[in-house]
């Protein structure tokens, strides 16, 4: 009889006991099958039902703002007052201290420091917490739900390694597909690439478990059946083992490399490997299921399809956007800024539709090779032509911002249809890179080296990528926290909402853009795209600009010109800028955030600390904790 799943094949040169325990080492002899078939099918409508009763919560919020923003279109300030005053308890409560609460009482994205070098990442959220605790708590329970009735430990034990190892290939399909850029529960949910990495990786983790479950199961058994020695030999001589032991140890060094300290110590390093290791997982559990056609070969093929169509995707967004038969690729200028920065700007070979709020991965190959970095996009606007030799109309711009310059008067501007450029001309991206380490360190020194400071190269992006989980047009009052290159996420948001209210097309009354730096020099990064913002047509009605300067050189930098375009010495506090803002709201309120996670954790505190004390407040956060 062939050696087959389901099939005990005699061993004649073995006494009794080792003929008796073969039957439980290998194949689906053991495995209740029925049992893991009705667990893998409770695990799926669980899954499908939680993502169900979220997709039904982000309808109720979209209805609930698509009507808010249609009534509150013609409505005046004081018509906006019945959005912005808390009717549900319930909501409230549930914003409070569930949907926007930490895990403890102040700290998400602040970094758990060990030493000035070394970090161990952030803690999830509350909402995150009880949905992973929830998942890994039912997956301990699935392993150990066994039939306890069968007196023998073999059985008992086999029935161990087909649930783990069920559950682990079953695993493998989600895991893969939070994994990806163009993941579809992004758009659908309204939940960020952040949050879905960070599942990916507590699934990664209980996979690694389960698979090594599975492992030493098998091997308790396979042992007890002659010898130790006999097992080892069967790992490296039979295929169906083999390729089993790859995967299982190509997921021990994933969970061994990916901790926070050393991914984010050796991150392009770290990237390689993981996907190298990825790769060889599911190469090693694909082989070892087909090969004794075992009934979760569907899954782990499904898990492949996902990670070959996102990357697919990944690269018919990039070379849509760079390239074009009639007017070529993309071109790079990196300019460097004051306060160690640079300026990427790309300018495509076409024109592109990109929302505020969005981010994209860029690619440099002169110091990257075909690795990508995510940034938010800081501007967006039709392309100036750029040949090698620099710019064709005049010199790089210099940067040398003041606080009068900030409100200088300027002519009005012209209709805002200026903006909404012809859909023939090619359009340009660009990033505020702040110089950290690694690549925008070498980066910013290369820019930094080359003639007025200004590096021309070959660079391509992939995107735009975004959740949008709010949208800011539907809110009477939007108050938007940044420090640092956070700044990026929320200028076009604020030109957007300008041109949007003067056009009718946004119930927006009041914007507060608060920007946090630690000198002067910082407010070079978006000086050009801050005229621009300043001279939109009723800006000065609407728009609000505090900038707090953490370490200025002397008190005569921190000048503020006028009662719309406001600085002060020292770190922002958004407790106060929230009190001050929220009295004279109009409407409802929509609170944003981008910058470091301790800045973050700050605004957060402030925004929740407000919400049920009768003003209606969301609060939204974007984050790069990857």
């Amino acid at each position: 009889m062939e050696d087959v799943p389901g099939h005990l094949v005699p061993r004649g040169h073995f006494g009794t006991n080792a003929t008796y325990v073969y039957a439980y080492s290998r194949g689906l002899n053991g495995v209740n099958v029925p049992r893991d078939v009705l667990f893998a099918r409770i695990i799926l409508a669980s899954v499908i039902g939680v993502a169900f009763f979220l997709f039904c919560g982000r309808i109720a919020q979209l209805s609930h703002a698509y009507l808010r923003h249609i009534s509150s279109l013609t409505a005046s300030r004081r018509e906006q007052t019945f959005w912005s005053i808390e009717d549900s308890q319930l909501w409230v409560n549930i914003k409070k201290h569930v949907l926007y609460a930490p895990l403890g009482k102040k700290r998400h994205n602040r970094e758990i420091q060990l030493s000035s070098a070394i970090n161990v990442g952030t803690l999830p959220s509350r909402f995150q917490t009880i949905l992973i605790s929830l998942y890994a708590a039912s997956q301990v329970a699935y392993c150990v739900l066994l039939d306890y009735d069968e007196n023998v430990k073999a059985a008992l034990v086999a029935e161990l390694r087909g649930r783990s190892g069920t559950l682990a290939v079953l695993n493998m399909v989600p895991l893969f597909i939070l994994a990806g850029r163009n993941n579809p529960l992004i758009p659908l949910l309204r939940i960020s690439f952040d949050t879905y990495n960070l599942l990916h990786r507590w699934l990664g983790r209980i996979i690694v478990i389960e698979s090594l479950v599975h492992t030493a199961a098998w091997a308790t058994n396979a042992a007890d059946e002659t010898s130790l020695s006999d097992m080892l030999d069967r790992l490296s001589n039979t295929p169906f083992f083999t390729w089993g032991l790859v995967g299982v140890v190509s997921m021990t060094f994933l969970l061994l490399h990916s901790p926070s300290p050393i991914r984010h110590a050796f991150y392009e390093t770290f990237l390689h490997l993981h996907q190298l290791a990825a790769f060889l997982a599911f190469l090693g559990v694909y082989v070892h299921v087909d090969m004794d056609k075992l009934p979760q070969k569907p899954w782990i093929t499904a898990a492949g399809v996902f990670w070959l169509l996102d990357r697919m995707a990944r690269l018919f967004h990039l070379v849509y956007l760079n390239f074009s038969l009639k007017k070529g690729s993309t071109s790079l200028v990196v300019e460097a800024l004051p306060g160690e920065a640079c300026k990427l700007t790309f300018h495509l070979p076409k024109r592109v539709h990109i929302t505020p709020g969005s981010h994209v991965y860029a690619y440099i190959p002169a110091l990257s090779l075909w690795m990508s970095h995510p940034f938010s996009i800081a501007w967006v606007e039709p392309s100036t032509c750029v040949t090698a030799a620099g710019y064709t109309d005049k010199d790089p711009p210099k940067y040398s911002m003041t606080p009068s310059r900030l409100e200088k008067q300027l002519a009005p501007s012209a209709d805002p249809e200026t903006y909404l450029q012809n859909a023939n001309e090619p359009t340009s991206v660009s990033l505020i890179v702040a110089a950290r380490s690694g690549m925008t360190r070498k980066l910013y020194n290369k820019a930094l080296a080359s003639p007025n400071s200004t590096l021309l190269t070959a660079g391509f992006i992939e995107g735009p990528y975004a959740s949008h989980p709010s949208n800011p047009a539907t809110y009477g009052t939007t108050i938007l926290f940044s420090a640092g290159a956070g700044i990026t996420h929320h200028m076009l948001t604020v030109r957007d909402l300008l041109i949007r209210s003067s056009q009718g097309r946004a119930p927006t009354q009041k914007i507060y853009l608060v920007w946090s730096v630690r000198s002067t020099e910082h407010l070079a990064w978006v000086r050009e795209w801050m005229d621009q913002i300043l001279r939109l047509p009723g800006r000065r009605d609407i728009l609000t600009i505090q900038l707090f300067v953490s370490k200025p050189k002397s008190s005569r930098e921190i000048v503020s010109p006028s009662a719309t375009v406001q600085m002060f010495p020292g770190r922002c506090r958004p407790e106060v800028v929230l009190d001050e803002a929220i009295p004279i709201r109009v409407g409802a309120t929509l609170v944003s955030v981008c910058g470091p996670g301790a800045f973050a954790d700050e605004v957060r505190a402030a925004a929740r600390k407000r919400i049920g004390r009768g003003a209606v407040i969301d609060f939204v956060e974007e984050a790069f904790t990857w």
